[in-house]
């Protein structure tokens, strides 16, 4: 698994919880991280954002405890080729990169 295909899919989730979360808070956490103003640590260690994430592991959780094995492996794998492919995925140039 990659490193950068990881940060990709990542990005690609804050972006998604930024733009559509349905909590104030989630929104304003994925915004952090992502402009670098916020960090993993102890954005996710603040029980203002830890409160606003419960419902959602909740429900995560749920899902995955129904989930048989052979299900868990596809959705694994799925999400392993996601990564992959975001690998190789060339990014836009962004002002401040040097090329």
């Amino acid at each position: 698994m990659s490193d950068l295909g990881q940060e990709r899919l990542v990005d690609k989730l804050l972006a998604h919880l930024e733009e559509n979360g349905s909590d104030e808070r989630l929104r304003e956490l994925a915004a952090g991280i992502r402009n670098g103003s916020a960090g993993w640590a102890q954005s996710l260690n603040a029980s203002f954002y830890a409160e606003a994430m419960q419902p959602g592991l909740i429900g995560f959780t749920e899902w995955y405890d129904q989930l048989s094995e052979s299900e868990r492996a596809e959705h694994a794998e799925r999400c392993q080729r996601d990564i992959d492919a975001l690998q190789n995925v060339p990014q836009p140039y962004q002002e401040g990169d040097s090329h």
